[in-house]
């Protein structure tokens, strides 16, 4: 019997990679998304193409009606979880000195609430496995984005629940974490160019990191048996010359 992946906002970018190489990689897939049903059937198509099932669930993974509507078809469908993928987020924010407590509770209900939600339904069906979190270098210390405090703050909670749960599910789930640089996905589309180029100018390889490159670290790190509470971080080198240039103008 093949091994299930569940993956959160999986119809494109890191989401919808990281499905398919779990599918490359043997597993049965769950393609959860919002409202894109075209881009997730696709994801479901080149899956199946691995001689793989895959079904696409829409559910908002941000409410708690969305959550028990993936996880009840899920356990209807498979019955069990091997890998739970907490993907989806949203970086979209209003500015400092806007905030009101619907967009706090908006912000940290898709980029941090909704994994501790997610992770609290997938451990009821997992006997084993490995529960992964999409968080950003944003979230690590001192890597903060002052136009993203909200989107930062609740990525580096999920480090931190991680870590925690790491602890609690040990010895038969383990919990590990990716922290994406800047990663070639639709949300770069129709971004400034020059913001852009600033951006990749501020990593060592002067490169994307591409989606595949985080669909590939979750599959290693799901079939590693023995790496748990750590985060790796995908960058092209952006967070080394992020503190280089920081200490050369303290200097």
């Amino acid at each position: 019997m093949s091994k299930v992946a569940v993956v959160t906002g999986a119809s494109k970018g890191i989401g919808a990679a990281t499905a398919i190489a779990f599918g490359k990689a043997g597993y049965d897939v769950v393609v959860n998304y919002k409202d894109d049903t075209e881009s997730a059937q696709a994801v479901v198509k080149k899956i199946e193409e691995f001689g793989q099932k895959a079904v696409a669930i829409q559910a908002h993974a941000f409410t708690d009606d969305g959550i028990k509507k993936l996880f009840n078809e899920v356990k209807a469908s498979f019955l069990k979880i091997d890998v739970l993928v907490n993907n989806a987020g949203d970086p979209n924010e209003q500015k400092f000195g806007e905030y009101t407590s619907a967009d706090l509770n908006r912000s940290f209900g898709a980029n941090f609430g909704a994994t501790v939600l997610c992770t609290q339904e997938a451990v009821k069906i997992m006997d084993s496995g490995s529960i992964l979190f999409t968080s950003s270098i944003y979230g690590l210390e001192f890597n903060g984005n002052l136009t993203l405090p909200l989107y930062s703050a609740g990525k580096a909670a999920m480090i931190n629940f991680a870590q925690t749960m790491a602890e609690r599910l040990a010895p038969k789930i383990r919990c590990n974490v990716v922290a994406p640089g800047m990663t070639r996905t639709p949300t770069w589309d129709g971004v400034n160019e020059e913001y852009v180029q600033n951006g990749l100018s501020m990593t060592l390889q002067k490169e994307w990191v591409e989606p595949e490159e985080i669909a590939d670290a979750f599959v290693f790190l799901a079939e590693t048996p023995h790496i748990t509470a750590q985060t790796i971080v995908i960058d092209s080198g952006w967070q080394k010359k992020i503190r280089k240039v920081s200490v050369d103008r303290r200097g």
